[in-house]
């Protein structure tokens, strides 16, 4: 009998922590209510900002690979949905060449004068911090982070039920 109790109260604590987490201002970082709509989002923003630019075979074959990289990325909306420290990807064109290509990128500072000032990531202790800027006018992915994650599949195991 003690332990049925002990679960049910469990159980509650556990829907309890879920609904705070979810009412939490974290979520309205999201745009999407899933990892699954999250997907749908960057295809089409990916396709609509693509479009007109894959001209050859090779533009193709890249786009795919972009599209392949960008599968933990979500589409960044609005700059609000940015915290300090995300580490965001970007895709740069090139109007003489018409040719375009997936930035590495680096973590989020700031945004400032509709610049976004990324911090490139230091791979051993004695490199020195880089700094640059980005227009904020830039297509932009965000990568999912494991609370993300989690807050995701939060958000869509409670949608399901």
């Amino acid at each position: 009998m003690d332990l049925l109790k002990h679960r049910r109260e469990k159980d509650i604590n556990n829907q309890k922590l879920i609904h705070d987490i979810l009412d939490h201002d974290m979520v309205q970082r999201y745009k999407f209510g899933s990892l699954s709509e999250m997907t749908i989002i960057r295809e089409l923003m990916l396709d609509k900002i693509m479009d007109g630019k894959l001209k050859t075979q090779e533009d193709l074959e890249k786009y795919d690979m972009i599209k392949d990289t960008l599968k933990e990325y979500f589409y960044i909306e609005s700059l609000d949905q940015l915290d300090s420290g995300d580490y965001i990807r970007y895709l740069s064109f090139d109007s003489k060449t018409n040719d375009f290509e997936l930035k590495k990128g680096g973590q989020f500072v700031k945004v400032a004068d509709n610049f976004i000032v990324l911090k490139g990531l230091k791979f051993n202790p004695n490199e020195k911090a880089s700094f640059w800027k980005i227009t904020d006018k830039t297509p932009i992915f965000c990568k999912l982070n494991d609370n993300d994650k989690l807050i995701l599949v939060l958000m869509e195991k409670t949608i399901a039920s």
